[in-house]
């Protein structure tokens, strides 16, 4: 591919990408439907959802050398406008992150527990482990990102991707914050986070909440860089594929997973509430007029829920 800034910028016009058509990322179920045709750029970029788990996805997806090249190329100032080091402010909010997401996980962890963030950034969390005395580790594929985290943490951090780093030891604790959206295959990377987790360890994802009824970003919650849209169902649901059980929801869409097997009956009641929730969102075209009530209510501030 070959990014420019006028490529991702101009509206009306599609992204640079052949890309090629998947069944469902998260359960495998090859019909979908079409829920919209443009994103928050107002760019051609073609969306569906799952119709049995209700996944929302990009089909055709892009391919994964088309993803290596953008993520390569352009991500981090497309995303956040960082082309050479990740900027202060961005910083400062992820350590707030970090500092809540160490705060859910009381009592789960031992004192020194070894853990691995997969898509570390620029490093916050493992930082905050290391504070409380933990054995922390992390990777980023991003050179932007991943070299600040690696300057701060030396030999802790890795700079590459998760089909290219390897453990020799188990983790009490592997967490993945942000990061399974912009993944084309969820399950695999789900599957190698569980087999990165000791027996009794836990796997602990957090991803935007696609099925968020208030506010309803409608198409301005999609973009290229975000493949995927997962409600807290089709979460667990593509969790169940690769060996994963819920063992605390600490918000819809940030849970804690466990080994162990999700009975059939259970998946297939939590793929109709998904389903039932995206066709709740995004049936019938209302994600047109949810992303013009979203940014009339951004404007008036009756976006944010009375206090």
């Amino acid at each position: 591919m070959n990014y420019s800034i006028l490529s991702f910028f101009l509206p009306f016009t599609g992204y640079p990408y052949q890309g090629h058509e998947v069944a469902c990322p998260g359960c495998g179920h090859e019909n979908h439907t079409r829920i919209a045709g443009i994103d928050r750029r107002l760019k051609r970029l073609p969306t569906v959802a799952c119709d049995f788990c209700g996944l929302i996805f990009t089909n055709p997806m892009p391919t994964d050398a088309e993803l290596s090249t953008y993520y390569s190329d352009f991500y981090r100032f497309d995303y956040q406008a960082a082309d050479t080091a990740p900027k202060e402010k961005h910083l400062r909010k992820r350590r707030l992150e970090a500092a809540g997401r160490v705060s859910q996980l009381e009592g789960l962890l031992p004192g020194t527990g070894r853990t691995l963030d997969f898509g570390c950034g620029s490093g916050e969390f493992v930082g905050a482990m290391l504070a409380l005395g933990h054995d922390a580790h992390g990777f980023e594929p991003g050179d932007t990102y991943g070299s600040h985290a690696k300057s701060l943490y030396g030999d802790r951090i890795t700079v590459n991707g998760w089909q290219d780093v390897t453990y020799s030891d188990q983790f009490d604790l592997v967490t993945c914050f942000h990061v399974l959206e912009h993944l084309s295959n969820p399950v695999d990377a789900l599957r190698q986070m569980a087999a990165w987790a000791k027996p009794d360890g836990f796997v602990f994802i957090e991803v935007p909440d696609l099925g968020k009824t208030h506010p309803n970003k409608g198409f301005g919650a999609l973009h290229f860089a975000h493949l995927l849209g997962f409600n807290q169902h089709n979460l667990i649901v593509a969790a169940a594929q690769a060996g994963l059980a819920p063992e605390r929801i600490v918000a819809p869409t940030g849970i804690i997973f466990r080994k162990g097997t999700t009975e059939a009956g259970s998946v297939e009641a939590e793929a109709a509430k998904g389903r039932a929730l995206s066709e709740h969102l995004y049936a019938g075209g209302k994600m047109i007029s949810s992303y013009f009530r979203y940014q009339v209510g951004k404007l008036t501030g009756s976006n944010k829920r009375p206090g």
